[in-house]
């Protein structure tokens, strides 16, 4: 007893009398006193296990509770556009695990608009969107080069370019125009200066839906090249031959601060990431 006063850098007595107080509010004895020798009862190794689990669950919540407050642990909602899946939020995704694995993300798809109002609202953290915003909220922006779009087809078993005027015959898959005002006018606008009348044969919000369409034959889609990754029975990616594209931006937001350390920790991960 002795010794274990020591360790605890206090007086025998007061130990002692912790322990009695205990036994006394268990009911049980939890150590064998003979011979100047001490041992634990079988009620005290039971109780001892779950006494330590208790101190360790107790040492774990600490941590959390300092990464917490320091911005390293917790939840961290991310709202992403279709494009984001294919390159940027996956690096995201595996440099947090790595630097932050106390930071949980959770995921939710929504168009542009849909994350400018899920932010106003603080519904999401963070957001990979396509500019431009069109909103007066103030918002730190974080911009990524522009891609390339390329044409989504119904596979003809072909491998060459395409021109607007093929696409134009097969229709156009597009996004609503609400959820990119600017995009879609210059889409449009590319094929009327071109002389050609295209014809927007169905709306979709996710480019996932976008391809089912094109699989099933309803039409061709304007999309990110990035979304090649994607291997789609039924779909051909071709570059466009006579037509200079509009790109497609891509960009990720949160609210200026003051706002959440976690968010301050995962945006200045974003930062590092396009340095690298």
């Amino acid at each position: 007893m002795g010794r274990a006063a020591l360790r605890l850098a206090m007086a025998q007595p007061p130990l002692s009398q912790s322990i009695g107080r205990l036994e006394k509010e268990l009911g049980v004895k939890l150590f064998e006193r003979a011979n100047r020798r001490i041992a634990l009862t079988r009620a005290g190794m039971a109780f001892v296990d779950e006494a330590r689990a208790s101190v360790r669950h107790a040492d774990s919540a600490l941590h959390v509770a300092r990464a917490a407050h320091d911005g390293e642990a917790g939840e961290i909602r991310i709202g992403f556009v279709s494009a984001a899946l294919y390159e940027h939020l996956p690096q995201l995704l595996s440099r947090l695990r790595e630097k932050y694995p106390d930071i949980h993300p959770k995921l939710i798809e929504m168009s542009t608009n849909e994350q400018i109002a899920a932010l106003s609202l603080s519904e999401i953290d963070i957001g990979f969107v396509h500019p431009p915003l069109g909103t007066d909220e103030r918002l730190d922006v974080h911009d990524y080069p522009a891609e390339d779009l390329v044409a989504a087809l119904p596979d003809d078993r072909q491998s060459h370019a395409v021109t607007l005027a093929e696409i134009a015959r097969h229709g156009l898959i597009m996004f609503p125009a609400a959820q990119g005002p600017a995009l879609h006018a210059r889409v449009l606008d590319m094929f009327t200066s071109a002389g050609l009348d295209v014809r927007i044969v169905q709306e979709a919000t996710r480019a996932l839906t976008m391809l089912s369409l094109v699989s099933a034959g309803l039409g061709a889609a304007l999309l990110p090249r990035s979304t090649q990754r994607l291997v789609f029975e039924g779909v051909r990616y071709a570059s466009i031959a006579d037509a200079s594209l509009p790109a497609w931006p891509l960009a990720v937001i949160a609210k200026r601060r003051p706002r959440p350390t976690i968010v301050d920790s995962v945006w200045k991960l974003l930062e590092v990431l396009d340095l690298t």
